[in-house]
């Protein structure tokens, strides 16, 4: 075998892509189970949910960057008026 070969055989085996660990039913029930990302930055992360029916009324259980957090997460649909 010439040496050529052999490197490319290693260097292919060993750059290839990882497959990731889990299955797609894993992957498939994390997404129906997490709640959404919250599409405002949170006020505050002091309200901690695991579902929609631990958040008080008028607030919403969204993913935000310091856990799942109950806050308002609606966006302000108006457009500001330039001066």
């Amino acid at each position: 075998m010439k040496p050529v070969p052999l490197l490319q055989l290693l260097l292919s085996i060993l750059l290839a892509p990882q497959l990731v660990p889990g299955s797609p039913k894993q992957h498939l029930i994390k997404y129906i189970l997490e709640p959404p990302p919250c599409r405002v930055a949170p006020g505050n992360c002091t309200m901690f949910c695991t579902e929609q029916e631990d958040c008080p009324t008028g607030l919403q259980c969204c993913s935000a960057f310091c856990g799942i957090i109950c806050t308002v997460n609606t966006q302000d649909t108006r457009k500001k008026k330039s001066p």
